[in-house]
């Protein structure tokens, strides 16, 4: 997304009609760009804004497109409508146990380096799941 127009791959590849749902966890130019690539009647849920600000755009691109922005906090929905998540946390833990469902591990770095760890989720260079592996 940051080095190609993703904008004009999405409409290309949907023969201009935009995607139907989109998951954003980055926000800012991002969630932006991403509200150009929304077909009418589509959503796009925000669940973060790793991209460091928030997005921004006009009221007057939902109403008229019938498109919807929802917010999403995995935090808060625990804390407040835990029940919510009870069906797919059954289903989670029953896949990895069943060893359907792999994590990738991007980095295993001893406990007593966590700012390291932290430094090196924030770069954004990640990928995988971080491990802080105790003495």
């Amino acid at each position: 997304y940051e080095k190609e127009n993703f904008v004009e791959l999405v409409q290309e590849m949907t023969e201009g009609r935009g995607a139907d749902l989109i998951l954003d966890s980055i926000a800012g130019e991002t969630g932006e760009k991403s509200m150009e690539c929304l077909a009418m009647y589509g959503r796009m849920v925000n669940f973060g804004n790793a991209g460091g600000r928030p997005a921004n755009f006009q009221t007057k691109d939902l109403h008229a497109s019938c498109r919807a922005v929802l917010g999403f906090s995995l935090g808060t929905t625990r804390n407040r409508r835990p029940e919510l998540l009870q069906d797919t946390a059954e289903r989670v833990l029953r896949f990895l146990a069943e060893e359907r469902l792999k994590m990738v591990i991007g980095k295993r770095i001893p406990l007593s380096e966590a700012q390291e760890a932290h430094e090196w989720i924030e770069s954004r260079k990640s990928t995988g799941k971080v491990i802080l592996v105790p003495r």
